[in-house]
């Protein structure tokens, strides 16, 4: 009784072993996927860390805004003028 007793113990434990080496070989490829997956978040973050941020934009935006609002009407001004000019001599 007690050999049945051993044998089927033994039998377990090579069951054991043989998933642990599958464990272990499991955790070593999500461990490389972990380090390619943080490699890839730090080169998200210095990216990230590059772009302006949402005021500078907004701010970009609004010179750009008013840049055209008091462009357009100084050139139409100066059109305009050229335009007397040459009605005046010809």
């Amino acid at each position: 009784m007690l050999e049945a007793r051993v044998a089927k113990l033994e039998s377990d434990v090579s069951y054991i072993r043989r998933d642990v080496d599958e464990l272990r070989t499991d955790v070593k490829s999500i461990n490389k996927n972990m380090i390619v997956a943080l490699e890839r978040l730090d080169s998200i973050k210095e990216n990230l860390s590059k772009k302006p941020s949402t005021d500078v934009v907004d701010k970009k935006i609004t010179d750009a805004k008013l840049a055209v609002l008091l462009g357009v009407p100084g050139i139409i001004a100066i059109g305009t003028g050229i335009y007397k000019l040459i009605q005046h001599f010809f």
